[in-house]
């Protein structure tokens, strides 16, 4: 039972990857996700590429799906931020995702060229903003921002009103971030991605990124301090769940057991910070 009042909680895509956009939705909904974060723009170099016109298509047949389960749709990813980038040419993946009523589009940069970042985020902010849309930068230790001081850094250079940072719970993990910083940077977070894992990770890059597009664990099934995470994250904040299905596990099972967990985790930290 969901208890009334309490923090929503969204699939990310990531999770169940190889799902079909219109099928992601459906399996969310039935688990009981209150929402999805939907990859309409690639990722990685084996994502989908959608044309402009695919994309308007698919938003018309995800929007009866979403009007049907009552399911919202949080986050829309991902635009990557180089040196090439044009704000502009990501105005049809803005509009697409205010379409379908997302909040959020989620931002990674590829380089570590400060004036390009601030310069490309400043654009993009300024396209999103008549559409209603909040720009979350996602740091990550094998990108051009690396740590959570960097990509506050940024979201003050850039001085956009609809500009935060996205607390992802690997990539603050293995910054070695603190609950400190968290708190004190708490004005300028988003919302918070949550995996599970062990205290120790890679080393490598290639390791690191390997680890974090496949190798996550549900909460509860690691090492990390997740109920402090949320505790020190800002109050009632989205928690989206970015699980990778493992290998002969199936869909609709994978997205029932995150939300299981992911509500112990809830239920045990609200306990704790009634103690």
């Amino acid at each position: 039972m969901r208890p009334p009042g309490g923090r929503k909680i969204s699939l990310a895509h990531l999770s169940l990857i190889e799902s079909d956009p219109c099928d992601f939705v459906r399996i969310a909904a039935k688990a009981g996700f209150d929402s999805v974060d939907l990859r309409l723009s690639p990722a990685t170099a084996t994502d989908r590429v959608y044309t402009a016109a695919e994309r308007a298509a698919l938003c018309g047949r995800l929007f009866p799906i979403l009007q049907d389960t009552g399911l919202k749709v949080w986050d829309v990813e991902i635009i990557r931020i180089d040196a090439r980038t044009q704000p502009v040419n990501h105005l049809p993946l803005l509009e697409a995702a205010a379409v379908l009523g997302a909040r959020r589009v989620k931002v990674v940069c590829d380089s570590d060229q400060e004036s390009v970042i601030v310069d490309a985020l400043s654009g993009l902010c300024e396209l999103a903003a008549p559409l209603g849309l909040t720009v979350d930068l996602e740091y990550m230790v094998f990108s051009g921002v690396k740590s959570l001081s960097s990509a506050v850094h940024i979201v003050h250079r850039s001085a956009q009103p609809n500009l935060l940072v996205l607390v992802d719970a690997l990539h603050w993990m293995r910054a070695n971030d603190t609950l400190a910083q968290i708190r004190t940077a708490c004005g300028n977070l988003g919302y918070v991605q949550l995996c599970d894992g062990p205290l120790q990770g890679p080393k490598e890059r290639a390791q690191l990124i390997q680890e974090a597009r496949t190798d996550r664990l549900p909460p509860g099934q690691g090492e990390f301090p997740l109920g402090a995470l949320l505790q020190a994250m800002p109050a009632q904040c989205i928690v989206s769940l970015e699980v990778p299905l493992p290998p002969g596990h199936e869909a609709q099972a994978h997205a029932q057991r995150l939300l299981t967990a992911t509500l112990a985790l809830l239920a045990e930290t609200d306990q704790g910070s009634r103690s």
